[in-house]
């Protein structure tokens, strides 16, 4: 009976680290700061945001864009692997062809295609001009 319940033990130890391990990448997250206000970042599991992740730290301007969201264009391509997404969410940060970075600040649906990288958790409301962001690790 108790060789049992230790194997058990072992084999839920050895499950859970398992587990862990492959979240890793998402549990460090990053933080996002606009106007001295910092936001966590939920990471997707993904290369896309793998790669993303490595570039950082960095500061972007970016560019507003139909008063929902604004972009900055990378001065490298990151792995994408867009889908229609239907749904954008406030705080969503995603990857729009290979090379740019968006940052939705308005909830809408949408045909296009983009890559997740991951969500700004309780984004603020942001104004509709262009602004200067950090994303650090």
């Amino acid at each position: 009976m108790f060789k049992g319940l230790f194997s058990l033990f072992v084999i839920l130890v050895a499950f859970l680290s398992i587990l862990s391990v492959g979240a890793v990448g998402n549990a460090e997250g990053i933080k996002l700061v606009i106007d001295d206000v910092e936001y966590s970042v939920e990471l997707a599991d993904n290369p896309t945001s793998q790669e993303f992740v490595n570039l950082l730290p960095q500061e972007y301007n970016m560019t507003e864009l139909n008063k929902n969201e604004k972009y900055v264009d990378l001065n490298t391509s990151l792995t994408s692997n867009p889908s229609k997404v239907g749904q954008i969410s406030k705080g969503d940060l995603m990857l729009y062809n290979d090379n740019t970075i968006v940052l939705f600040y308005e909830s809408f649906n949408t045909t296009y295609e983009y890559t997740r990288i991951g969500h700004v958790n309780n984004l603020e409301d942001i104004n509709s001009s262009d602004i200067h962001v950090k994303f650090v690790k």
